[in-house]
């Protein structure tokens, strides 16, 4: 044989050569034997068989065809993993890091911090949690309970190396309620720790508040990227606390978890088409068969060009050919809150060919189906009907699922035709390339407990805050002296003290034809208080710019001013941008103020827990 090509090399265990016996295999054969056997066979036993089987195993090829066949790709096609062997088994490999997140084992799994176990109860859920298989929560007691996890992520099967080289994005996730009337405390750290248990990144939001029982089941969600190399182990903690409350009135916790994800991630998952080998590169592989009219479904080579990584199609028969695939959301990552919540738009596309010397016909159906798979939503558009000695290239067709409402649970796509020349044969309608994407491919997710300021509430000094004005004795940090679920803040002095922060949408994730097409809205918060024995002055400005740092909707509203010998509590300052129209490419926040006494030291306007979120419109 000769060995210019794949296809004509040939392939020899070391256990044949040695016997004497020449079992000549094709390459080609043993790289599609490969890629249907288990990964972790094909890495721990296949690759160790020969050189050649070796180069197999670990080509770019062999990691991207195994993509290609699970329906698993990245989810910008423009930026392809570097490793696609990291990118698949990653993907493959991804689970909940924590033990027991859902108080089914009791405290199995926690190390009790601070109390005794006794701390903490275990018990059926008060509320019902979006996930209806999530029916048990932990219960802290009336005093400080916090429980944690350590995650050692060399015994979780993430190297060392792999850690530093590959980065991937650490997602984590926490749900928290109460059914207390009133002050009830809830805290959460997370921290990325080195060898040596020292913090490299960390996520410390300030302890939430939660007063009145109508409260439903929150999540809290946090994503590590780009942290840097050193990362060994997780430490996830999180209790809380219930002031003037006895027994087991606190803050209820469950469905936490901590995930590896591959950092090309933008969605729930990197999933993008959720259809199985739609452009028959395998066969008939992940189709049912609805109807097989005479002569069945085969497959074949396109007639016609399309792209160039689509080469075959689906050929229908004289009798009526109908296919179908069932998508279920939950096991592609689509938790059912997601869906509900966020009601994603879903994208169905399909391509059609028809034949020059034969009359067909192409029909396609798709329903967002519930629980019960009966239908929410159905797009059934007439059947498309080709007459004989046509000429017609391939066709698409597609539509956009939105505002669905609640409830989906899964997608039912069918699609088919046949020859309405009832010829002998395969004459009949050409389908290929169909997918099912959830979209838009990132923008959604990024509505959930996303502040875009950095720093907000003094945790970190005056990091990430640019000083504009910084007069008297400038700008200092301080704790909170009034009650408030932040305990540190910014404090002016008695010259103007202005601090400012730029906010680069594009480098956030918000895409300029997101923020023009959607214009989202722009919601702002910001706290302040006076000191009761000074009189002081609060303003804030906060502009929306375009490419060119130009204001294109500003947000000033008159100064506030504090008399002496007052006594007032926090007070927000919020506004909610809408209809700015398209160009937004910029948010900068300013805000601070001064001693209007003009005395010496730091007793100016005070200001915390300054908030810019993006949010869906209503």
């Amino acid at each position: 044989m000769g060995s210019s090509g794949a296809a004509s090399r040939v392939s020899k265990s070391r256990s044949e050569a040695d016997s004497g016996v020449q079992l000549e295999v094709p390459l080609a054969v043993v790289e599609k034997i490969l890629l249907n056997l288990p990964a972790h066979q094909v890495v721990r036993v296949c690759r160790l068989v020969c050189h050649e089987w070796k180069e197999l195993v670990d080509s770019a090829a062999h990691w991207k065809g195994r993509c290609r066949r699970e329906g698993i790709q990245p989810c910008d096609a423009s930026r392809p993993p570097e490793d696609w062997c990291q990118f698949y088994i990653l993907n493959k490999n991804r689970r909940n890091l924590l033990k027991n997140p859902k108080a089914e084992a009791g405290l199995q799994g926690w190390e009790i911090m601070g109390n005794r176990k006794a701390c903490w109860l275990m018990e059926e859920n008060r509320k019902p949690f979006p996930d209806n298989t999530v029916t048990r929560c932990y219960v802290a007691f009336n005093g400080l309970c916090l429980k944690r996890q350590l995650i050692d992520l060399q015994k979780e099967g993430y190297s060392a190396a792999f850690m530093d080289q590959l980065q991937p994005d650490i997602k984590i996730s926490d749900w928290y309620t109460t059914t207390a009337p009133y002050g009830i405390r809830y805290r959460v750290f997370m921290e990325l720790l080195n060898e040596e248990m020292q913090p490299i990144s960390s996520y410390h939001p300030y302890r939430m508040v939660l007063d009145g029982d109508n409260y439903p089941w929150c999540e809290i969600t946090c994503v590590f990227r780009n942290y840097g190399p050193g990362v060994r182990f997780i430490c996830f903690t999180h209790g809380g606390s219930a002031q003037f409350l006895r027994g087991h009135n606190g803050i209820r916790l469950t469905n936490s978890s901590v995930e590896i994800c591959p950092a090309a991630e933008r969605l729930r998952c990197t999933k993008s088409n959720l259809l199985i080998n739609p452009s028959a590169e395998d066969g008939l592989q992940g189709w049912k068969m609805v109807h097989s009219g005479s002569g069945c479904w085969v497959t074949a080579e396109n007639s016609k060009p399309l792209t160039d990584t689509v080469t075959r199609c689906f050929v229908t028969s004289f009798g009526l050919c109908l296919k179908r695939q069932l998508i279920d959301l939950q096991k592609e990552g689509y938790s059912d809150t997601f869906m509900d919540q966020v009601q994603p738009h879903i994208k169905i596309s399909d391509w059609y060919e028809p034949r020059f010397d034969c009359g067909c016909e192409y029909q396609i159906c798709v329903e967002l189906l519930d629980q019960e798979n009966k239908p929410i939503s159905t797009f059934e558009p007439e059947k498309v009907v080709f007459h004989f000695g046509n000429s017609q290239p391939w066709c698409q067709t597609a539509h956009v699922f939105k505002n669905y409402g609640a409830g989906v649970r899964f997608i039912r796509f069918t699609h088919g035709g046949k020859d309405t020349h009832y010829w002998a044969g395969h004459y009949g309608i050409r389908v290929t390339n169909s997918s099912v994407e959830i979209c838009p491919d990132d923008e959604s997710t990024r509505f959930i407990n996303r502040n875009l300021i950095k720093n907000p509430s003094a945790q970190a000094g005056l990091q990430e805050w640019e000083l504009v004005e910084n007069r008297g004795h400038q700008w200092v940090t301080a704790e909170n002296m009034r009650t408030f679920p932040v305990d540190t803040c910014f404090v002016t002095s008695y010259g103007l003290c202005l601090k400012q922060q730029l906010i680069d949408l594009q480098k956030e994730g918000y895409s300029d034809m997101f923020m023009d097409q959607r214009q989202p809205h722009i919601k702002i918060s910001d706290w302040y208080a006076p000191r009761s024995d000074h009189r002081s002055e609060y303003q804030i400005c906060v502009e929306l710019l375009d490419q060119k740092m130009n204001p294109v909707c500003t947000f000033e509203p008159e100064k506030v001013f504090f008399p002496k010998g007052g006594v007032y509590p926090w007070r927000q300052m919020s506004h909610v941008f809408k209809e700015y129209g398209p160009g937004v490419r910029f948010i900068r926040f300013t805000h601070g103020g001064k001693d209007a006494k003009f005395q010496k030291d730091c007793n100016g306007i005070q200001v915390t827990n300054s908030c810019v979120e993006i949010c869906p419109v209503d």
